[in-house]
């Protein structure tokens, strides 16, 4: 199993780090691409037979039996969720498989592909993996996308395999990191903390688990291109050199250029996006285990829409006012007058963001004897992210340009022990991180001087941070399933967590020019260590063959998160601050039927959760960078079920169906309580559901494929008031489709080639919708739009095509 998914059979991985210059990667991409498609039509080169003895070949069938066992051993470096690994688990976990990730459609990224789990909420502006956009697994946030009124932002933690992504300080793991899709063979999801070999510093409401290609057993290779509405093309291709000599490497990439179906009536600005990512992973197996060097290179670049009015606000138009206030002539700015999906013009407002990951890990499995093992992953992850803004919608204003442009570095090493006993199956080990987080942005504006006269420029900014956060992470924890009778096992942990964080304002350094009384960090350099124990317990009886029912009980911690300009170390003195709690209890079933009857590969899951935060801070920034802080306590209830099967013939189906109900125990803010109140964004029920089938015809493999997407109605925030609304977001149902056509094209030693050629309809019936609206406080539009509904439009009908050619 691998590191962090369970106690039997690990392995581990992970890494990255930021920008990069995109002509440079591209053009890497398709050396890397030359290189890899001749290494793997080398490798797929038949070797010359040794001459048989005495009739028998015995170096073949030696060489046959080392060939079967080292694919065994391949294998097991996979971190992938089986059907059967979830069964024995005594926890509600999920696997994101093929059949999901091409709901997405053959350009969504990682939240796009996120949304076919129960419980799950996606808002972005754009249909493309380059955009940035916000997930929510059972109300708990992760992700950004200038979204207001987000509670439980950065409580869950991401790895790529097996190697965790968030930025320790904040908490925050944005989407763009993961763009192609083409890239990823499936995703783990586990709901709440986990056990503690699972857990990281921020799995307080679950962990997701991206997994790559894998190193393969044959040599093989594909290469793919898409093209699709708003000038969408993509390409992506992967090289597979086979096991070799105990060595077995994978490369793959991808590339992808798209505007957004949001755009401008008057100027046709489009917002467009491109990414591109690349990864490579090489194995070489040992006699007694494995060692294996990964790395990843992802690069967004995505223009982001301005939130639209959902109704017109008297006075604004597109063009936004004068400097000394006064309405500039233009359509009236909303959903109903200047378009349903109708944008600001380019130069009155225009936002780039642009988010890199450097990604480097080498995962170790060493077996000192058959009952003792050593799984080790040392990685490091370098991540930039940059947001260019330019904000003219209210001239004169002096935040008219925004460079933020932070970044993160990790280095980091996890180490875990399994031994497996007759009765038991413990694990122990811990890890270690140092990370360091530089919060740096800058707001100016030339045309605007300050009361000194100087005009405001980025040396000389009307608002601005350099804040460093150093941190040392670390864990150690010890856990045991034991065997208590036949189908019966209890699995009690307890996981040692130490959060150190030091704070430093670097600004005076970074800006050397600029005015202290711009600075909004106000508090001095400080310290904090925080050490918290971490107690677990779950229980699972395999009541029949297929049906085993579990239950679990588990208590997490986070440090403090930090953001913006505001907020903890920061704008709130470290004296105060205490480490988010998180206590879940969970208790469901697993069904696993392999055969019987219309039961084939059958797989469900049922559990209902409670999860009880405490000590959250709430932090919502403004248009302006100005932060409202708050305090408080949430509680999220509900009900999950997920289920696939293949019960006839080609025919595959696949159901996800959440139920949830969230609200404030506490919450403060100006000295006001909402407790009571329902937790933003958290919509009542969820569900994802559809069916394909193959079948086979005049030398053609067809695949036809329906799926439906389902979000309940959610409270959203208001801004005005910097608490919950009573406002709702209407609830929404969204259709697609697609058929994919599989045909032969001949034959490459052996193995047969093959053409697939994929036609996919995302939103089928054209349904308009808003997938985030909020109210406005009047500080992003200006003119008299305090109270206004601000919102974003969910994607209208869009049309995709892609072939792929696999040898």
């Amino acid at each position: 199993m691998a590191i962090g998914t369970g106690v039997a059979g690990r392995a581990k991985v992970g890494l990255r780090r930021g920008p990069g210059d995109y002509g440079r990667l591209s053009g890497a991409i398709l050396a890397a691409m030359t290189l890899g498609w001749g290494v793997a039509r080398a490798a797929g080169m038949p070797a010359s037979p040794a001459p048989p003895v005495g009739g028998i070949d015995i170096g073949a069938v030696h060489a046959e039996a080392h060939r079967s066992a080292d694919a065994k051993a391949l294998k097991k470096t996979d971190k992938k969720l089986t059907a059967k690994r979830i069964f024995h688990s005594a926890q509600s976990e999920l696997l994101i498989g093929q059949h999901q990730l091409q709901a997405a459609g053959p350009v969504g990224g990682a939240a796009q592909a996120l949304a076919q789990s129960p419980g799950v909420r996606v808002v972005s502006p754009g249909a493309v993996g380059a955009q940035r956009a916000a997930v929510s697994i059972n109300g708990i946030e992760q992700g950004w996308g200038g979204l207001q009124g987000l509670t439980s932002n950065g409580l869950l933690a991401v790895t790529f395999d097996g190697v965790p992504m968030n930025n320790p300080a904040s908490g925050l793991w944005s989407t763009p990191q993961i763009p192609e899709l083409s890239l990823i063979s499936g995703i783990n999801v586990i709901y709440g903390p986990g056990n503690p070999d699972s857990r990281w510093y921020d799995s307080l409401g679950g962990t997701i688990g991206f997994i790559p290609v894998q190193p393969t057993k044959n040599a093989g290779a594909n290469v793919g291109i898409t093209l699709g509405s708003y000038g969408t093309q993509g390409f992506h291709f992967a090289v597979r050199t086979g096991l070799h000599n105990g060595y077995s490497a994978v490369l793959a990439a991808g590339a992808t250029q798209s505007n957004d179906y949001i755009q401008s009536q008057e100027d046709g600005f489009a917002n467009p996006s491109h990414d591109q990512a690349i990864f490579g992973k090489v194995v070489k197996l040992l006699a007694n285990g494995s060692v294996g060097l990964g790395a990843y290179v992802a690069d967004s670049h995505s223009y982001r829409p301005a939130f639209i009015p959902v109704a017109p606000i008297a006075g604004l138009t597109v063009n936004g006012f004068t400097s000394s206030g006064a309405t500039i002539p233009g359509p009236l700015y909303s959903e109903t007058t200047s378009g349903y999906y109708g944008g600001i013009p380019f130069s009155i407002w225009h936002k780039q963001a642009e988010n890199a990951t450097y990604l480097v890990y080498m995962p170790v499995t060493l077996r000192f004897s058959p009952v003792t093992a050593l799984h080790d992953t040392l990685w490091y992850r370098h991540g930039n992210r940059l947001h260019n803004h330019y904000n003219d919608f209210n001239q004169g204003a002096n935040n008219l340009f925004e460079y933020n442009n932070p970044h993160t570095a990790t280095f980091g090493d996890k180490f875990v022990f399994d031994f497996s006993l007759p009765r038991n199956a413990i694990a122990a080990g811990g890890y270690y991180l140092y990370s360091v987080y530089d919060t740096r942005n800058a707001f100016y504006s030339p045309e605007v001087t300050s009361p000194s006269g100087i005009p405001f420029t980025y040396s000389y900014p009307s608002k601005y941070r350099s804040g460093y956060f150093y941190q040392n992470f670390a864990a150690a924890f010890v856990q045991d399933r034991i065997a208590i009778v036949r189908g019966l096992s209890v699995t009690p942990g307890v996981r040692i967590a130490y959060f150190g964080t030091t704070y430093a304002n670097h600004a005076t350094t970074d800006f050397p020019q600029a005015n202290l009384i711009y600075d909004p960090e106000t508090q001095p350099n400080s310290s904090t260590t925080f050490t918290k124990v971490e107690p677990s317990l779950d229980i699972r009886y395999q009541w029949t063959r297929n049906l085993a029912l579990y239950a679990q009980s588990s208590t997490a911690y986070q440090n403090p998160e930090v953001g913006g300009g505001g907020g903890p170390y920061q704008a709130l003195p470290s004296s105060v601050l205490v480490p988010t709690e998180g206590r879940y209890d969970t208790a469901g079933l697993h069904v696993l039927v392999r055969h019987s009857g219309i039961a084939r590969r059958f797989h469900l899951n049922l559990d209902y959760y409670r999860l009880s935060i405490t000590n959250q801070f709430i932090n919502v920034t403004t248009s302006n960078g100005s932060t409202i802080e708050a305090t408080g306590d949430s509680l999220y209830q509900g009900v999950n079920l997920s289920s696939t099967d293949n019960p006839v013939g080609g025919l595959h189906v696949f159901g996800n169906v959440g139920y949830e109900r969230s609200h404030y125990v506490n919450y403060t803010t100006g000295g006001v309580a909402y407790a009571g109140l329902a937790v933003p964004y958290v919509p009542t029920e969820t569900l994802t559901a559809g069916a394909s089938y193959r079948y086979y015809g005049n030398g053609i493999v067809y695949n036809p494929k329906l799926w439906t997407t389902f979000t309940g109605s959610q409270n959203i925030f208001n801004n005005d008031t910097g608490a919950p609304s009573s406002q709702t977001l209407p609830a929404y149902n969204i259709w697609s489709a697609s058929l994919g056509l599989t045909v032969p094209v001949g034959t490459s030693n052996g193995r047969a080639d093959k053409m697939k050629i994929v036609l996919s309809v995302l939103n089928l019936l054209n349904k308009r919708f808003n997938e985030y609206a909020y109210v406005t406080s009047g500080g992003y539009l200006g003119g008299n739009s305090a109270g206004a509904t601000l919102g974003y439009p969910g994607a209208p009908r869009t049309y995709y095509v892609s072939a792929d050619f696999s040898f």
